[in-house]
């Protein structure tokens, strides 16, 4: 199984929900799951079982959690599916749900147990039918790929007065700010928040120059830990972030310097958690989702190297998943940006040029959090990847995440 999460968006760019996308199987592998196929074992919910791996405060951070589900797993046992996370599970379906009467009942039934409801897909001139069933729904997705959003949502509010809009698939900076101006949407959606900006600016305050000169520093082949230590010294935030994460790593070690924190740690672990504790300051004020979505790549991209046969540059590929979107955390084009904290060559080649040993592995990544599961599937096949190494891979980054990040 492959399960990824999708961010949802309010207008100040906090994350609303997060939506699961999954598949079954590899599709190269199965290539009938791309028609009717798809439908085999549809009375189960795919994707549920990472709620098995990951706490729900660690998976989703209290957002609602997003469920798409088709025709026929609508009226499989989704209680007993869905249990443990009363008010915050959102059904998602689209128009393969019939306006008749058993799915009006089966919709009402749902949303007496709690559940939120939405649906996406749905015609213009499918709502008046519709219409007796929509009343029990909370939120309706528009896509911006049928059409300009702001002109379907205005149709759409003549006939459905007292639901939540979600503009979905905005693919740029544009798209998100004409729909927020038009305030007919409350919620989001798309790849819009990790655009790079066209215009140069290499403006940065200076406790973000001083947060750059260390990563900087750390990142070269060898480095002294005294120095570092004395730079952590004049910083009570890292200072004792540091102490926490040693004590955190080192049971009962009862770590009380600075100087004894960075030599139980090593040049490795420092780097690591350095490099982690100051790209979540150069990133402040961005959109949390950057920030999360960063860190959960790096280590993701750490857990993959094997697979890639890259086992022995983890640590390159942790800091290249990291990096990949600092050209947004800064405010400056890619190479600007890498400059600025010191990699090597080959993460350059990869987050710049789109080229070099590393490449394959990002663009993986990119597939895998879109939810592309025909292109993810075919890497799969092409770099004899087993499904159940990317699934575990992700799920322990999502873990990770919620251990280091989450309180």
């Amino acid at each position: 199984m492959l399960a990824t999460l999708v961010p949802l968006f309010y207008e100040d760019m906090s994350v609303a929900s997060y939506c699961l996308y999954a598949q079954k199987e590899n599709l190269y592998e199965h290539p009938h799951l791309l028609g009717a196929g798809k439908y085999d074992g549809a009375g189960s919910i795919v994707g549920i079982e990472v709620f098995d791996s990951v706490s729900e405060d660690d998976l989703v951070a209290n957002c609602t959690i997003v469920i798409p589900i088709n025709n026929i797993s609508l009226f499989s046992n989704i209680e007993q599916q869905l249990t443990g996370f009363s008010g915050r599970i959102m059904l998602l379906i689209d128009q393969s749900v019939k306006p008749e009467d058993s799915y009006f009942k089966r919709i009402a039934a749902l949303k007496s147990e709690g559940f939120k409801l939405a649906i996406k897909d749905l015609p213009l001139a499918s709502v008046e039918v519709f219409k007796p069933m929509l009343k029990d729904f909370d939120l309706f997705l528009i896509n911006s790929d049928t059409g300009d959003v702001v002109k379907q949502a205005k149709e759409f509010k003549k006939v459905l007065p007292d639901i939540d809009f979600c503009a979905e698939n905005l693919h740029s900076k544009e798209e998100f700010e004409a729909a927020k101006d038009s305030r007919l949407f409350k919620i989001f959606e798309g790849t819009f928040y990790r655009i790079p900006i066209n215009k140069k600016d290499t403006e940065v305050t200076p406790i973000k120059i001083n947060y750059m000169k260390l990563m900087n520093v750390i990142n070269q082949k060898d480095f002294d830990l005294e120095d570092v230590a004395g730079v952590i010294g004049q910083d009570p935030a890292l200072s004792i972030e540091l102490l926490k994460i040693a004590n955190k790593l080192t049971l009962n070690s009862n770590i009380r310097s600075i100087q004894q924190a960075t030599a139980l740690l090593g040049q490795k672990e420092l780097r690591r958690w350095l490099n982690t504790t100051l790209f979540n300051g150069l990133a402040a004020g961005k959109p949390n989702e950057i920030t999360r979505l960063s860190l959960i790549r790096a280590r993701f991209a750490e857990n993959l190297a094997s697979a890639f046969d890259y086992a022995m540059r983890k640590d390159e590929l942790f800091l290249m998943g990291l990096f990949s979107l600092l050209n947004l955390i800064l405010d400056m084009p890619m190479d600007d940006a890498l400059s600025q904290v010191g990699v090597s060559n080959e993460i350059k080649r990869a987050l710049v040029n789109d080229d070099g040993i590393f490449s394959p592995q990002l663009q993986f990544l990119l597939s895998y959090e879109a939810g592309d599961w025909q292109e993810v599937s075919r890497l799969m096949v092409l770099h004899d990847i087993e499904m159940h190494e990317v699934y575990d891979a992700y799920v322990e980054a999502l873990k990770w995440y919620g251990s280091m990040f989450i309180n």
